[in-house]
Parts: C-alpha cells; structure tokens; sequence
C-alpha cells in the first residue's frame, strides 16, 4: 500500500470512529470542509496530486463531491508536500464568503452541460451536433481537462494544447467552440462567475490547403465508369446540384417535382439518423436541372423502391430502411471510378459541390445565383470558400496587361 494511500484510510478511519462517539469533527460542520488529497496515476506524464472534498449548498441541498489538481509528484514528491501546498486552498473553500461559490470541475461541468442543456429542445441541436459534443469531449477534452477546476482553465494554456494537437484546424475550431459553450453554460447557470475563458483563444477552421476541383470531362467521366446504377445517379446528382452528402441521402420520392424540375429538400441523413438542414437557407427548395430530371425518372423506374415514402437512393442491404451508406460507396465505387479514368485529383462527396460553385463562376454566373443555388446563408462562404477560378480564367485575364512587355514604339 502506498503512503498517500495509508494517510487518506488513516484520516477517514479517524473520522468515522470519532463521530460514532459523538465526537464533533470540523468536517461535520456545515461551514468548514477538511477533504483529502489522492494520488492519480496518469497514462502520460507523472502522477498527480488531486485534492477532494465535498461541499454542502445552502438550503440543505445535497452534497457535492468537488475536486482540484494540485500539482504533479515532481512538483510535491510526498503527499506531506501536497498537504502543504494546500492549505491555503482548504482555507478559501470554508471561506463564509466562498461558500455560495461552487468550484466546478471541466468534469463536472460536462456532466451539468449534458444533464441540462446538451438535448434541450428548447436549444435544438442536431442530432450530429450532440453526437460531435459527445465525441470531442470524450476522446479530446476530458482526457486533459476533466480534474481541471474551472478557475484553473487558462486562455493560454488551452491555445498552446489546441496548437499540439495533431488535428486539422477545423476540428481544432470545433474543439475551441465546444469548450467555450461549455464555459457558457456554466455563466448562465450561474456555476462559474468570471469571464469566458476560452473566448480569447486564437484558433482558426481554415484548410491547410485548398479542394480539388474537377471539370465537367472528370464529373463525366467518373459517373460514366461507375457500374452500380445507385451510385452512379447519387454522383449525377451531387454533381449537377450542389446537393450535400447528407441532402442527396435524406432525398424521398415526395421531395422531388420530376415534371416540374424542382427539389423540395425536408431533411438530410447522417450516419443512421435523419437530421434537419443545416440552415435556414438549406431548407429553401431549389430548381432542378432538365436532363438530371429525366434521369431521375428513369431510375425510379428501375428501384425497387420507388414509393412516395421511399428513400431515393434506399439501400438494398437495409431492405430500404436507410439509404446507401456514403463512405462505403465513395471507397468502393467513387475513387476507383476516378482512378479508372486517369484522375489523380482527391475526391470526396464534397469535391462535386466545390467544382459545380466553381464552373459556374469560371462561366460569368453572377454570386447571387450561385449562392442561392448552393443554399449558402451569405455571399461571402459562396466566394471564399466554394469558388475557385480555373488557370485558364486567369491566365486570360493576365493577357489584358500584356502590353507592359510590349516593345516601346519609336519615335519618327
């Protein structure tokens, strides 16, 4: 058994035979807490020292168990050394003008945050959105910040960690965002009374280099050396809409006019859940190209399912519950498809969006029109993000200052 170990047992032991002969201890009353410090074995890095105690709200509420890193064993090689270091801490908890203060754990918090607000309707998150909090916290956050009291999270220091991580910059913005809804949470609900610490953290989504985009010919081409007939109308379809991967799998036959060339676009698909569109401009219907609507009625003709209630694009290895897995069908059909035409450019469900946004700007489509086609709530994520302008645009528009070389003209 370990000192450390030994000295809390002592300590508990003490406390539990005193007060069976009525012996009152300072812990027993409700104005002072004594805690105890714990040893935590950590899988990188030293051990840590943890200080424990339970605090007692007002008004007889239950008790909460609350905790505090002290430091690590080099810092405090004895637990001797760590009951000194927190002393003075001891003396601020049973401080009269603390205890209305609660000293919240990010760990604890966490668990406040999923109890009360996480599936809140009222707060209407998605169904991914809470699957991406649940995710984030459990494999990024909670490994290195659940024991951290609240008062101890430090702009800095979260900006340093997010910088070591070896994620792409828009998980890293993920991350930020979640750990500052979190310390929000904490504000409103009145469990943390200072300033956000995470919002002066620096951390931007932007991409480490930017998508490919295929011309018209590679769209072609890939579509034409796809051979299962689902998959092949799936990339027909994000190709000559625009359409998400998650819109092109929520599509049911009730959604779409084929006489009247429209989408009536209701809801996306991620993972084995329907989920609603991303904004409210997502949730605008939008104009169908001719030929792609002819094409979609020759597949309906050929599914098996082809009910107004049915998938579009149903999933024979459901029994059409779900639609095709996207992954699935862009690994075993997509990029060999690409590859099969000679095509060494990445391709994603994504590429298509970003190449359609891109042709029709090279083409002198006007921002508007591609926005909306696009769905984008603004003008700006169209023209930032989305368009690219071809070399051939650019080398054209280049030619226009040409005469810069252009010998001087002699005088007569």
């Amino acid at each position: 058994m370990r000192f450390e170990d030994l000295g809390r047992i002592s300590d508990r032991t003490m406390w539990s035979a005193q007060r069976a002969l009525g012996v009152e201890m300072p812990g027993d009353r409700e104005s002072y807490q004594q805690g105890y410090i714990e040893r935590v074995h950590r899988a990188k890095g030293p051990d840590q020292w943890v200080y424990r105690w339970w605090e007692v709200p007002a008004h007889g509420a239950a008790r909460i168990h609350r905790s505090k890193i002290i430091g690590s064993v080099k810092r405090f090689p004895t637990a001797a050394k760590a009951k000194l270091a927190v002393d003075n801490f001891r003396a601020e908890i049973n401080a009269p003008e603390e205890k209305t203060a609660a000293i919240m754990t990010v760990g604890e918090a966490w668990a406040h945050f999923q109890a009360n607000e996480l599936r809140d309707p009222d707060v209407d998150r998605s169904p991914t959105t809470i699957q991406s909090y649940l995710d984030y916290f459990k494999a990024r956050i909670l490994p290195k910040w659940k024991d951290v009291s609240l008062d101890d999270v430090k702009s800095v220091a979260v900006e340093k960690w997010l910088r070591s991580l070896l994620l792409a910059p828009a998980s890293k913005a993920k991350i930020r965002n979640h750990m500052s809804a979190l310390f929000s949470h904490c504000i409103r609900h009145e469990l943390y009374s200072k300033l956000n610490p995470i919002a002066p953290v620096r951390q931007s989504a932007v991409r480490q280099s930017d998508p490919d985009i295929l011309t018209l010919d590679e769209m072609r081409s890939i579509i034409n050396n796809i051979k299962p007939a689902a998959i092949k109308m799936m990339v027909a379809v994000a190709s000559a809409s625009a359409l998400r991967r998650s819109e092109v799998r929520g599509l049911k036959w009730t959604d779409l006019d084929l006489d009247k060339c429209w989408f009536n676009l209701q809801r996306g698909y991620v993972s084995k859940s329907e989920t609603k569109m991303k904004t409210k401009a997502s949730r605008k219907g939008m104009e169908m190209l001719p030929a792609l609507a002819a094409a979609m009625m020759i597949w309906r003709d050929h599914t098996l399912y082809n009910q107004d209630d049915d998938w579009v694009f149903a999933s024979p290895f459901t029994n059409g519950k779900r639609p095709y897995w996207p992954d699935s069908a862009l690994k075993d059909h997509v990029k060999p498809a690409a590859i099969a035409a000679g095509i060494t450019k990445r391709v994603s469900w994504h590429t298509f969006r970003h190449s359609l946004a891109s042709f029709l700007g090279q083409q002198g489509e006007g921002v508007k029109t591609v926005q909306e086609l696009l769905r984008h709530a603004t003008s700006r994520i169209t023209v930032d993000v989305y368009q690219q302008g071809s070399t051939k645009a650019k080398r054209l528009a280049l030619n226009r200052v040409a005469g810069i070389f252009a010998a001087p003209e002699k005088k007569l």
